[in-house]
């Protein structure tokens, strides 16, 4: 065991307060955990923040009349008080909207791409023609294949529970015009993860079994035994961390490749800050890295 803890608690979607579960699941523990480290004299960085991209945030702020970034600002900052009055001891509780964010995770996208580590791929998205964009799989209702359900969305029906494509619905139609969507073509990079089920197979299950939570590792596990298959890591999007690409105007980075990059812009801010060197603690055989998470962070 090493004398550096670098610790991190699952990131808060600013969309809505932190509530009883949240804190019973991650952020308690985890605050045990670090109080526990320092008082053993431990070098402990125990780094948080909200995460502030994604789909359900755009919904919300379409609901409530107001821009994504007002529903963050607002959340952010009841999520940041919230923490604080309960005595949470983060060392930095940032978000995943401050230009150090966007710099780093698009640093991290650029040097994927300059290794060839992407592969493009086109494909046919629903498009609303009267809103002018491109519809994420929310954003598109139509009728449950599995079970009649009208309101079934274009990823899951929540009645049923079946996991959808839009394809697969019935009278597809727009969310943001109520018309009917037209496929168009449209270009997005994907990281190929079936080149890594060698290394993560290696990783996670020969070489850390015995540090995972038995359904963490039976989760992992079956994904692993399945077989991995090539992710989008960019959407068309108006909200989020632009693409750092010509051509990719109108582009950003698929919300789960941002915003685990948290945990480690978040650690520059505070290293800054404090006089220290974030690489202590990301890059060193000499610390040790536990993360707190819920159990949707698995994937």
């Amino acid at each position: 065991m090493s004398n550096r803890k670098m610790i991190t608690a699952a990131l808060p979607y600013a969309n809505g307060p932190v509530h009883i579960g949240h804190l019973a699941g991650v952020y308690i523990p985890a605050d045990v955990y670090a109080r526990f480290q320092r008082r053993l004299g431990k070098d402990v960085a125990f780094i948080c923040g909200s995460d502030e991209h994604g789909i359900p945030i755009t919904i919300r702020a379409k609901k409530e009349g107001v821009t994504p970034q007002d529903i963050v600002d607002k959340y952010h900052e009841i999520i940041k008080k919230s923490f604080a009055d309960l005595g949470i001891s983060f060392d930095e509780y940032s978000r995943t909207t401050s230009k150090n964010h966007y710099e780093t995770s698009q640093d991290f996208f650029k040097v994927l791409y300059e290794k060839g580590k992407f592969t493009e791929e086109m494909s046919e998205q629903y498009f609303d023609e009267q809103a002018g964009e491109f519809l994420a799989d929310r954003y598109i209702v139509g009728t449950c294949p599995n079970c009649g359900n009208e309101n079934a969305y274009g990823d899951q029906c929540e009645r049923c529970g079946s996991t959808l494509s839009p394809s697969e619905l019935i009278n597809p139609k727009s969310m943001l015009s109520g018309n009917v969507p037209i496929l168009k073509e449209t270009k997005n990079w994907y990281l190929p993860l079936n080149e890594y089920e060698n290394f993560l197979n290696e990783w996670i299950i020969e070489g850390h079994k015995d540090d995972w939570k038995p359904n963490v590792y039976g989760q992992v596990k079956s994904w692993l035994n399945d077989g991995l298959k090539p992710r989008a890591m960019t959407r068309d999007l108006n909200w989020g961390v632009p693409v750092p690409l010509p051509g990719a105007e109108g582009k950003v980075l698929y919300v789960w490749f941002d915003a685990p990059i948290g945990y480690i812009s978040f650690t520059k801010e505070w290293a800054e800050k404090n006089g220290k060197n974030w690489k202590d603690y990301w890059q060193s055989d000499a610390s040790d890295l536990v993360h707190f998470i819920g159990k949707d962070n698995i994937v």
